[in-house]
């Protein structure tokens, strides 16, 4: 099944520079499974942690780790530390293209 990546660029990832992109999250706390879903204008996240004591937002930060094969200090959050709507930025060391971004973090 093909991907359409340019409409996904458009809806939860907004790319600020070359290499810094910001990502929009929903968040779903306490789940039986740890998740990413692509909806559309957003990405939401299943964590298995509770919304207490930031152990979502480190599991949240955990799993984008994982995904992207980036340093946790190369992520932020920047909007909705408190929320379940976050908005995550991403920094890299040096340009990437986005498609390989979206394509590591719905894969």
């Amino acid at each position: 099944m093909e991907i359409n990546y340019q409409h996904l660029i458009m809806s939860f990832l907004e790319k600020k520079n070359n290499s810094t992109f910001f990502l929009h999250v929903h968040v779903k706390t306490n789940s039986r499974k740890q998740e990413i879903i692509n909806n559309g204008n957003f990405l939401s996240f299943l964590v298995r942690s509770k919304p207490l004591q930031n152990k979502a937002n480190r599991e949240i930060i955990q799993m984008i780790k994982k995904k992207l094969k980036i340093g946790s200090t190369q992520i932020k959050i920047k909007f909705g530390l408190k929320s379940n709507k976050k908005l995550i930025e991403l920094k890299y060391p040096e340009r990437i293209e986005t498609e390989i971004l979206i394509r590591r973090l719905i894969n």
